[in-house]
């Protein structure tokens, strides 16, 4: 069989001796393609770059720290396996040797936040282009909600996190965690893998992006334990993993660090703050002309980035297409599932799009199923009539032929699997 090695991402490694080897070999058993870092690291380059601090020279981690204070733009890995305690907000830390397989799931999860960062800023130039203000803006309060089985760890977290100004939610099971999430913001989840508080039966509820409505995720593992293959899957689609060997004090102060971060990552969401040109006051949903004006600059950083860009439409058919009641509680519902980075508008009569970040058509029909299970479980929207038609931005897209093109053409009949 051919070897397909070379189409792995590539990443750059500044480490020596044994130790270059040893991480190459790892990060190629990873799905990584590693080679070694020039004499003088280029910190402008695009390639993800791995630090070892264990065998780097004292130049380039000067270098290194330099670049840092600049305003480093290359993703940034940084192999403390001292444990010397350094924790920088936008780098990912790797404190074991073996844990570097979980590299590219763990560049997958950054390069989320930041699409999730660009989508915070594009769309506040939108709404300040309707006449928005943001000063000093909060979006909510800091929460986090905890799933995991009941465990000692949970207790004292919720008490060191309280002081601290963080509320910590239980969910002990996938039912309750739909439940706070329909009803309750978070700014992130806090997932327990540990001994105590990780069971076998959680790897099957697990998907990024799905049932926790892409909320940024925190793993709590336990401090130099080897995990299962299955669990390291799943460490690698969280967005920061965090030890636990160390006190709870200390665990909590990280937690509420990366809090803080994730708490200024909220897009703008259609409030009565938003002036009335922007938002449809029926059903709490933005205007066409938002989305349009959206669009615009979602297309422009799509381009750049070279990332998907998708348009979901709902359509309701039949007697109730023009009964404001039934898209309201339409809306309701789509609210409760799409993540906070997807933009939803009202754009026709009886008809919602939805653009959506970071996402293939089929991500887009993976939305468009999840609604229609939720529409046929829940009253009054479960008598509605839906059509859904998705569109995968091409080349040629302009923001309007874009949204049009959700808008025309065959729809398909919205109904549970």
């Amino acid at each position: 069989m051919s070897d397909l090695s070379y189409m792995d991402p590539p990443i750059e490694i500044a480490a020596t001796g044994v130790r270059l080897k040893i991480i190459a070999a790892r990060l190629r058993t990873g799905g990584m393609r590693p080679y070694d870092a020039a004499e003088t690291i280029d910190f402008g380059s695009t390639d993800p770059l791995l630090i070892d601090i264990a065998s780097a020279q004292i130049e380039t981690l000067e270098r290194c720290r330099d670049a840092c204070d600049a305003g480093l733009s290359r993703p940034l890995i940084i192999l403390d396996t001292a444990n010397t305690g350094l924790h920088l907000s936008d780098a990912i830390t790797i404190r074991r040797d073996r844990d570097l397989s979980l590299v590219r799931g763990r560049l997958h999860a950054m390069a989320r936040r930041s699409a999730r960062m660009i989508e915070v800023e594009v769309r506040a130039e939108t709404a300040r282009q309707f006449g928005a203000a943001f000063a000093a803006q909060r979006p909510l309060e800091p929460a986090l909600i905890y799933v995991g089985q009941s465990s000692p760890l949970f207790l004292s977290l919720q008490s060191a996190l309280e002081a601290q100004g963080v509320l910590l939610t239980s969910a002990l099971s996938q039912a309750s965690t739909l439940e706070y999430l329909a009803s309750r913001r978070f700014t992130s989840v806090l997932w327990d893998m540990t001994s105590s508080g990780f069971g076998i039966q959680n790897v099957n509820q697990f998907a990024v992006g799905d049932w926790l409505n892409g909320l940024p995720i925190l793993a709590l593992v336990d401090g130099g334990s080897r995990l299962s293959e299955d669990v390291r899957c799943m460490l690698s689609q969280c967005d920061d993993i965090i030890e636990c060997q160390h006190g709870e004090p200390d665990v909590a102060a990280r937690i509420a660090d990366l809090v803080e971060t994730y708490l200024a990552a909220c897009p703008v969401q259609p409030t009565a703050a938003i002036p009335a040109g922007a938002t449809d006051r029926a059903t709490g949903l933005f205007s066409r002309r938002f989305l349009e004006a959206h669009l615009e600059r979602q297309m422009t950083v799509a381009d750049k980035r070279s990332d998907a860009l998708s348009i979901l439409t709902l359509k309701l058919i039949g007697d109730r297409r023009s009964d404001p009641v039934a898209l309201e509680s339409l809306a309701r519902c789509v609210q409760k599932l799409m993540r906070e980075t997807d933009c939803p508008a009202v754009v026709e009569t009886g008809t919602i799009s939805l653009s959506l970040p970071l996402t293939t058509y089929r991500g887009g029909v993976h939305l468009a199923n999840r609604i229609a299970l939720a529409v046929s479980e829940q009253d009054p929207v479960s008598e509605l009539v839906l059509s859904w038609r998705v569109v995968e931005k091409r080349a040629y897209h302009t923001a309007q032929s874009f949204l049009e093109a959700g808008l025309t053409g065959p729809f398909m009949r919205l109904e549970a699997a």
